[in-house]
């Protein structure tokens, strides 16, 4: 409270009341007129019958004038708090707002909140289709090639998408597209719970369950942490990413609901689950820290009025960043999407085999579900310390030698025999895919900035898109050929190696100014 003392004599009858919105109020010949404060706006002089009043016009400031000045409200919490020397905390305010104040950096509930989406859409829909694949097989006669094709599309459809749905990311922010993805993944989950036919598992899996999933549990909860954090991000990322580890949890879950009440049932409890869990999950997402009065990390404001206490969050600096057609132009981003590409062909080919894989070793439905889940747990301490690791070491590098581990892991489960022979490879491969899963996102942001995140993020996407498609079509291919994983881990292997070249090639990229044209 002692900041205050040296500040300019307010009028009689002041009275401090604590208003959130983007909104000042002036009463003047008893009418209210209402002019919005942009949130940069830090100091305005108010002159009102020769007193000049200094006002605080942040985001979240309310001051009202009388006619004879007989009445001026101004917020002036964060004055006569210690909020005024914190910014790594959060209130509600009346139009459901994140503002700063006391307590845990609101970016943590954008961490928390997005683990939970990714245990979700890893666990069900990444990971845990493959509970469907043996099912569907049995009850309609497809085989395996076919389902593979249609997930694989999906994929495509994805990646194709990818750019559009970033950019609106950036122009929109992640919440209004996620209250668009999640009732879409909830009723076509529903839906798929109802089809007869494979031109019925086509629309449903490609213009609900697809969609749905990008635009309500991908790149909108990813850009958001991307957003809020830049000192700790790998260590958010990483936390954001263990949920996918933990979503581990829910394929045994699913693969003993088949079971039980078989796979049609099965989906339409998971719809209505996506749906009671993903509207909350959705509404805490935020886009940029800057427009609720925060920095990336939770991290001071500066000070102004010449230091005496008045707290100024300014607008995102977001000039050194990449536009969209600045990244293009990079070897970087190819390099380094490429990389990403080459991956996916293991990764996405093992997540959609890998209970077939199990089963194929002697593991009962529910037994080979509930590996698979354990793969996804054995991921977290590399989705947590690998990516708190890459705050600390070159990510690039740390990068690398993950898929060096990835494809050296591939080469013992192409020759295991047995479930026991191999468990020792699928933990070292459980370990480093964490951190290849969760590093990545990181490198991104750090290489190309905030600015356009989403929309570079969601370009890197329709690349990787190959990686995503080739792996599960080529497993099922040399599956129904030669009735083993023998040979698709041996290609495996090598696309790890490809892509661990390729990522130790994608060096930081330097800033070129381009001619003044629109952004992307």
């Amino acid at each position: 409270r002692s900041q205050l003392s040296d500040r300019p004599t307010l009028p009689r009858g002041f009275t401090p009341k604590s208003r959130c919105g983007a909104v000042v109020r002036r009463a003047h010949h008893g009418r209210r007129l209402k002019s919005t404060v942009r949130p940069e706006l830090v100091e305005g002089q108010y002159a009102m019958q020769g007193i000049a009043v200094q006002a605080l016009a942040g985001a979240g400031r309310e001051i009202t004038f009388g006619r004879r000045g007989d009445r001026i409200r101004q917020s002036l919490d964060s004055a006569r708090s210690s909020s005024l020397r914190q910014s790594d905390t959060t209130t509600t305010p009346d139009d459901g707002q994140p503002q700063a104040r006391r307590g845990l950096f609101y970016g943590w509930w954008i961490v928390l909140a997005g683990g939970i989406g990714m245990s979700i859409s890893a666990g069900i829909t990444f990971h845990g289709f493959g509970n469907f694949v043996i099912p569907l097989s049995n009850e309609f006669g497809w085989s395996r090639t076919t389902i593979s094709t249609v997930v694989a599309i999906g994929k495509l459809q994805s990646g194709v998408l990818g750019p559009v749905e970033g950019w609106a990311v950036d122009r929109f922010g992640p919440r209004r597209l996620m209250f668009i993805g999640i009732p879409l993944l909830g009723l076509g989950y529903a839906a798929f719970s109802r089809i007869d036919s494979l031109a019925a598992f086509y629309v449903v899996y490609l213009l609900m369950i697809t969609i749905g999933t990008s635009l309500g549990m991908g790149t909108p909860m990813i850009a958001a942490v991307a957003n809020w954090f830049r000192r700790r991000r790998g260590l958010a990322f990483g936390l954001m990413w263990s949920g996918v580890g933990l979503g581990g949890l829910f394929i045994p879950l699913l693969g003993w609901m088949i079971s039980e009440y078989g796979w049609r049932d099965t989906a339409l409890y998971i719809g209505i689950g996506i749906l009671i869990l993903g509207i909350p999950i959705s509404s805490v997402m935020r886009h940029r820290p800057e427009q609720y009065g925060y920095l990336p990390d939770g991290e001071k404001p500066r000070t102004s009025l010449a230091g005496k206490g008045v707290v100024s969050v300014p607008d995102a600096d977001l000039s050194q960043d990449f536009t969209a057609r600045e990244a293009l132009r990079t070897s970087t981003f190819w390099f380094f999407s490429l990389s990403i590409a080459a991956r996916m062909v293991s990764s996405g080919g093992l997540a959609l085999h890998l209970i077939p894989y199990f089963d194929g070793l002697g593991a009962s439905p529910v037994g080979a579900a509930a590996l698979a889940g354990s793969v996804g747990l054995m991921s977290v301490p590399g989705r947590f310390g690998l990516g708190l690791l890459s705050d600390y070491v070159n990510a690039r590098y740390l990068m690398a030698s993950c898929l060096a581990v990835i494809a050296v892991s591939f080469v013992f489960m192409s020759q295991a025999t047995t479930i026991v022979g191999v468990v020792p490879a699928l933990l070292v491969y459980a370990v480093a895919q964490g951190g290849v899963a969760v590093i990545p996102q990181t490198i991104l942001a750090d290489y190309f900035g905030r600015r356009a995140y989403a929309t570079i993020q969601g370009l890197r996407g329709s690349i990787q898109i190959v990686g995503v498609i080739a792996g599960p079509i080529l497993a099922g291919y040399v599956f129904d050929k030669t009735q083993s994983y023998e040979l698709a881990f041996v290609i495996f292997a090598v696309a790890a190696t490809v892509s661990m070249v390729l990522m130790l090639m994608a060096r930081p990229p330097t800033r070129r100014i381009l001619s003044a044209r629109p952004a992307l």
